[in-house]
Order: C-alpha cells, then sequence, then structure tokens
C-alpha cells in the first residue's frame, strides 16, 4: 500500500500534462504507476528497468544491480510511485523517475547519509525522495534541447503530483551535471549537504513546492517545445 499522502489515480495523468510532439503531430503522455495499477503497466515497467540497466550501469557505470538486463534494487520493493514518460502507447520509456516517502526506507537513509547534517530532519509524510532520475538514450543523443524538453516534461508532472498529493518537498541526491540541469529548467535547489568519497562531489538538496518555480518550469518547458519544434521544421 502506498502511504495516505500518495492519491491513486485510475488512469493517465490528465492531458495538461501531455507532452506535444511537433515532429509527427501526436502526443506523448506522462504514467503515474503506483503498486495498485503496476500490473496495467508491467511491460512499460519492463521498458523502465531497462532504461535504467543502459543509463547507471552501461552508460555512467554506476555500480547497480543488473539481472537479466534490468537494474532493480530493494527500494523497488517498497511500494514507490513511478512517473515515467511515455509516448501515446505506453510502449517506450522517454525518461522516468521514482518515489518514495522519507517515513519509510530511503536511498538518503541507507547509502548517503554523509550528505545529511545532522542538525537536519527530513522524514515526514510530506517530504519525499526522488531517485533515479534518467532519460531514454535517444533523448541524451538528441541534443540540449530535447534533454531539457523531456526534464522539464517529467519535473512539470513531478510538480502536479506533489499538489496534489500534498507533498511540500523533494529531496534528492545529484551529482554537479544534474544540478546544473535542474537550474537550467528554473528550479530552485537548497543545497544541505554534500560528500566527496565517491570521486565527485554529490549533493543533497531539497526543491520545495511553490508557485513560482511552477511557473518558472512550465516557461522553460513552452521554450523548449518551441525550439525544438523551430529546429525541427527547419531540417524538414
Amino acid at each position: 500500500m502506498i502511504t495516505t499522502c500518495a492519491p491513486r489515480w485510475p488512469r493517465p495523468f490528465p492531458l495538461s500534462l501531455r507532452a506535444e510532439k511537433p515532429s509527427k503531430g501526436g502526443h506523448d503522455m506522462i504514467v503515474i504507476v503506483q503498486q495498485y495499477n503496476a500490473h496495467k503497466y508491467s511491460n512499460l515497467l519492463d521498458e523502465m528497468f531497462r532504461l535504467r540497466a543502459r543509463i547507471f550501469h552501461d552508460r555512467l557505470r554506476w555500480d547497480v544491480q543488473v539481472r537479466d538486463g534490468r537494474e532493480r534494487d530493494k527500494y523497488d520493493d517498497e511500494a514507490p510511485v513511478y512517473i515515467i514518460y511515455t509516448d501515446d502507447y505506453a510502449r517506450e520509456v522517454k525518461g522516468s523517475l521514482r518515489l518514495l516517502p522519507t517515513t519509510g526506507p530511503t536511498l538518503l537513509a541507507d547509502v548517503f547519509a554523509d550528505t545529511l547534517p545532522d542538525a537536519v530532519h527530513l522524514s515526514a509524510p510530506t517530504i519525499w525522495e526522488c531517485t533515479r532520475f534518467c532519460l531514454s538514450d535517444q533523448i541524451l543523443e538528441r541534443g540540449r534541447q530535447q534533454v531539457l524538453l523531456a526534464s522539464a516534461t517529467l519535473l512539470e508532472a513531478l510538480r502536479d503530483l506533489a499538489k496534489s498529493a500534498s507533498i511540500d518537498s523533494i529531496i534528492a541526491n545529484f551529482d554537479g551535471r544534474a544540478l546544473r540541469l535542474i537550474q537550467s529548467l528554473g528550479c530552485e535547489v537548497e543545497i544541505l549537504g554534500s560528500t566527496s568519497k565517491y570521486g565527485r562531489p554529490i549533493y543533497l538538496g531539497i526543491y520545495r513546492m511553490s508557485e513560482p518555480i511552477a511557473r518558472s518550469v512550465r516557461e522553460k518547458l513552452r521554450n523548449a517545445r518551441s525550439e525544438v519544434a523551430r529546429r525541427e521544421e527547419i531540417a524538414a
């Protein structure tokens, strides 16, 4: 069971979260997958775990466990909420992320605790952890504008989910490259701590849900859509 602060949606997110796909005139969509509806999206979840293996294990060389071409860890057994950016037919995973309430097991508490200052308390029903944020190989290979478009689409969906679920803040651990990407999308991230024991700085940040930040992300998303459409028209 998902904790009570996470609502249950009977279908993919509404039209307001659908991402324009100018090149073909269709739409991509955001799908929220939870324990109660995971059976409906088993193929999509399988593609997500395969994508995670390609990105985190093969591309980024993280020390993660891969079995049968899929990357999973023990937190995938904790009834997380997945936000998946996919096509109209829910077949292709363009990007995804995982959410867990900080009232239960988290990567921060178990793995990245050294990024958490002693005086900071981050366990509350209104604070959730975001992990395993990734974009597909195809998105990454298409350049910065496609990366910005896909990232902004996922962040807008995250913000709308948080608003519906009464989530006040999202915490995450990330490296400098991810921090620059998040900041370029207009997100104001407060850095709470960091560690260098992994060979490069890993930060702990908190992203507080607010309307000004939501407006900034929506503006970045509109700009990214317009730029992608413009470039595809030129290429055509």
